[in-house]
């Protein structure tokens, strides 16, 4: 992809969102143990190499496998750009420190823009998102999924205890409402890509829908169509286990983006009590050999208690977005500000995919 980016100050309050795929970046020959690929990187990636202070440097080979190591470089990247060509901060002088709950943040000089800023990485794509110029109470986070990651895992589990069972496996993370959801959610045809014009889902089709708990098997639906008539189609019950699936990663995916955004993340006493409110998950887009913006959900209803025995209060000053990118990402950012956040925000701002050598390597080696 051309590059645009270019070297600035915010003239005004900005929101960034970037990506970048390390997947083809840095290739090494394989070798017997994971580690050994791990420590060829500092020779094929010399000058990202060069632009990490010695800690960064070594915190990139501590890991075990190649494909965790080089999105550990991706996001150290990404931190010290954002730093850089937004506060006109020297690249060496872009020092990452972290808050009281081990957030990545810069701390910046008083007469400085305030940015406040977060990554994530998934399966090789390293996300970061930042606003800057905002009040200095502002909070952001990302994360991203990917649906097919621990696809052998999940099913292999699903498959032999049933879905209900694996969502079990969460329910310390997530609100009774969203496990309740996560298990019955699916309640429609389309849910499912059954498109049959009129046609509706009678309630014992939904039901079984609903209940529909493992892979290899037809699930008999009962539908009434346009003209009335009662009658039942088969469905395939793999179809129905990977929407489900895909409902689950959408769910935490926005989740961990909103506890990621305060801070606090897993460590959080209040997990239990945030509440997100029938969340969809974005179509995939066809063609899955393209990873560009898909379809997205902006409009969330988010509950939080301030302690399990009070009524939950809806959450108004945090704005989100949860996006598709090709057949199994899905990326989500968490905007949280004072006043509220202007729906103009995400609605204006794609991710933006960011190359390596225009966009990062040279932006840091003309700002030394």
């Amino acid at each position: 992809m051309a590059s645009d980016i270019k070297f600035e100050a915010p003239v005004a309050p900005r929101l960034i969102l970037w990506l970048i795929d390390t997947r083809s970046l840095w290739p090494v020959t394989p070798e017997a143990s994971p580690h050994d690929e791990v420590m060829k990187l500092p020779k094929v990636a010399f000058r990202a190499f060069k632009l990490l202070s010695q800690t960064e440097r070594e915190s990139v080979l501590k890991y075990h496998h190649l494909k965790d190591a080089k999105m550990s470089l991706a996001s150290h990247l990404l931190k010290h750009l954002v730093i850089t060509k937004y506060l006109g901060v020297p690249w060496s002088r872009s020092q990452i420190s972290r808050s009281v709950h081990g957030k990545p943040c810069y701390l910046h000089d008083p007469a400085q823009a305030h940015i406040d800023f977060n990554v994530s990485h998934q399966a090789g794509l390293v996300s970061l998102i930042a606003l800057i110029g905002y009040d200095k109470s502002v909070q952001v986070g990302t994360d991203i999924v990917c649906t097919d990651e621990r696809r052998r895992t999940d099913y292999e589990f699903i498959d032999r205890e049933g879905f209900s069972a694996w969502v079990d496996i969460y329910e310390d993370v997530f609100a009774d409402s969203e496990l309740k959801h996560l298990r019955s959610s699916l309640r429609n045809l389309e849910d499912v890509g059954v498109h049959l014009k009129g046609a509706e889902l009678t309630e014992p089709g939904r039901i079984a829908l609903s209940e529909c708990q493992r892979r290899n098997e037809k699930v008999s639906l009962g539908i009434v169509t346009a003209e009335g008539i009662s009658r039942e189609i088969q469905v395939k019950s793999d179809i129905i286990i990977e929407c489900k699936l895909r409902r689950f990663y959408a769910l935490w995916c926005v989740r961990e983006a909103f506890i990621k955004m305060t801070g606090e993340a897993f460590f959080a006493p209040w997990l239990k009590d945030l509440e997100f409110v029938q969340v969809e998950a974005p179509k995939p887009r066809p063609d899955v050999t393209s990873i560009e913006n898909g379809d997205s959900i902006k409009d969330f209803e988010i509950f939080r208690r301030s302690s399990p025995s009070k009524v939950p209060h809806m959450v108004k000053n945090v704005k989100m977005s949860l996006v598709a990118l090709g057949k199994n990402f899905m990326i989500a950012g968490a905007i949280c500000t004072p006043n509220g956040v202007p729906e103009s925000d995400f609605a204006k701002e794609n991710w933006r995919f960011l190359e390596l050598e225009s966009d990062i390597l040279s932006v840091a080696e003309t700002s030394q």
